[in-house]
């Protein structure tokens, strides 16, 4: 184990009050020189990380914070709470993102007791929310809402979560971060295919419910479509399973190299067999074989959006589309506010930074729908707002090439402008770097931020232009292939003008745009 990850933990184990760690943070903060790396790592844990893409020390002493969002959902009295931390402490720059958290910007060490005060009454928290350690889990936005899920594993991932929580001196020092969905969704919601460890529902031929196992998805550079373990599990397993997964990686990922510090790694290095041997073993009982795939719904089609009867008698929800994820903090307040005003159950954040309002009584639901609409949030969103995601970009992250939130958000508006008509159901997704946070590598079409050089010679934002990604369970899924094409950001929204008038002009002979996607080629 490093020295630095020693030294951090031991700072993490003598206080179980974070002011007392942040404390001694915010004191080196002001000395106005770097901070140390067991400050940084500590930060981290607490969902923070540097504003560090500047020269400008007034603005190094900002930082962004996610706050995590168990089960993806929020009450009324969290979402004043989030709406104020937004407005009062973050100069209203709040982004949902594609792991159902919240995430501020501009947040200053000096306000963390009064922000750590306002999550506490409300019972939430950033706690592990990033860092080495296990991440907020993935689930369906609508459990327990829906009339056609599976099973409500609500209940999983809040057991899961305490889990952790309780025992976080074991689980607060893995190797790296570690990412588990848990979902009963009918529409898999929850991509399981990119999750380091992943449980997704479905029904046996006697109507039992059972979880499939897989293992070993993830992005990032190191990209990889989730193995199926073979293997099915109880809901009274899941938990279990999930926590020896999590010490077998704590004990044996890779802690030389980070880029080899994953889940899917170890894997890799092993043998799937091997790991579920282990994982079995360490268990003292074998797990159900489970050589059949569940069927899957393709990655399109995994949407809750516009009006939809609940499971609650008299009750619906309606899912709407941000764009690009990012919420004004006067809309977090104003959505707040209108949620009140209609007195509903609450609010959820789905897997592409999008949300659902749900407990809306039937009088009342075309309203608040009409009245969020207006607000610039549809909820029948056109394909380009509905399914385009964007990460957090150079504004604020150090491994950013280009700008992308505020630039993703005139892309959208620019297509919808410019295509009215176009209505197929399609993935886009903008990335500031090849770490691409946004999700590119499984997107229909997918921008990797890059430094071009214009026809001026001239050193510009640029992106390497990916195609044809799709979720659609273990065999169907399909990472983007590079198209080598690059091109400059301001030609962006004309590329992909091009693509659909190629598209109506000659489909070569595919059915749908997203086919077509997988398929053309381009002169180099």
């Amino acid at each position: 184990m490093a020295e630095k990850e020693l030294s951090a933990l031991e700072q993490l184990k003598a206080s179980r009050n974070p002011l007392r760690v942040i404390n001694d943070i915010y004191k080196e903060a002001l000395k106005k020189i770097p901070l140390s790396d067991d400050s940084i790592s500590l930060l981290k844990w607490y969902g923070m990380y540097p504003h560090v893409n500047t020269n400008n020390l007034e603005e190094k002493k900002y930082f962004m914070k996610r706050i995590k969002i168990v089960d993806a959902k929020i009450n009324l009295k969290q979402l004043e709470v989030l709406a104020t931390i937004g407005e009062k402490y973050a100069k209203g720059l709040v982004d949902f993102t594609n792991r159902q958290n919240i995430q501020y910007h501009y947040i200053e060490i000096k306000d963390l007791p009064e922000i750590f005060a306002l999550l506490d009454s409300v019972g939430l928290s950033s706690k592990m929310a990033s860092g080495d350690g296990p991440r907020p889990i993935m689930t369906s936005p609508v459990g327990g809402i829906d009339p056609k899920e599976i099973i409500d594993a609500s209940y999983l991932v809040k057991e899961l979560d305490l889990y952790f929580d309780m025992n976080d001196d074991r689980f607060c020092n893995f190797p790296r971060k570690y990412k588990v969905g848990i979902s009963g969704c009918g529409r898999h919601t929850a991509a399981h295919e990119i999750q380091d460890v992943a449980f997704t529902a479905f029904k046996n031929e006697n109507g039992e419910v059972l979880f499939d196992l897989t293992l070993g998805g993830g992005l990032s550079k190191s990209k990889q479509i989730a193995y199926r373990a073979n293997r099915y599990v109880k809901p009274e397993q899941v938990r279990d399973v999930a926590v020896v997964c999590a010490e077998i990686f704590r004990d044996n990922g890779n802690r030389f190299n980070r880029n080899k510090a994953r889940v899917r790694h170890l894997i890799n290095d092993w043998g799937l067999e091997k790991f579920v041997n282990e994982l079995e073993l360490k268990l003292g009982y074998s797990l159900q074989e489970g050589l059949k795939e569940p069927k899957i719904t393709p990655f399109e089609n995994r949407t809750h959006f516009g009006i939809h009867k609940a499971k609650q008698e008299g009750e619906y929800f309606v899912g709407f589309a941000t764009n690009s994820g990012r919420v004004a903090g006067e809309d977090l307040r104003a959505l707040s506010n209108i949620c009140n005003k209609y007195d509903i159950a609450g609010l959820a954040l789905t897997s592409t930074q999008n949300f659902i309002i749900y407990g809306v009584k039937e009088n009342l639901v075309q309203k608040l729908a009409d009245e969020v609409d207006a607000l610039g949030y549809p909820y029948e969103p056109s394909p380009f707002r509905a399914r385009l995601q964007s990460c957090t970009g150079k504004e604020f992250c150090k491994f950013g090439i280009t700008e992308t939130k505020e630039f993703a958000k005139e892309v959208v508006k620019e297509l919808e402008w410019n295509h009215p008509t176009f209505k197929e159901n399609i993935t886009m997704a903008i990335s500031g770097c090849g770490n691409a946070c946004s999700h590119p590598q499984i997107s229909d079409i997918g921008f990797i931020g890059t430094k071009i050089r214009d026809e001026n010679k001239k050193r510009v934002d640029g992106y390497d232009v990916i195609l044809g990604g799709h979720l659609h369970g273990e065999k169907g899924s399909r990472i983007a292939h590079k198209s080598g094409v690059k091109i400059q950001a301001n030609k962006l929204v004309d590329f992909i003008g091009e693509l659909i008038s190629s598209y109506e002009k000659d489909s070569l002979g595919q059915s749908t745009f997203k086919e077509f996607l997988n398929v053309v080629t381009f002169d180099k």
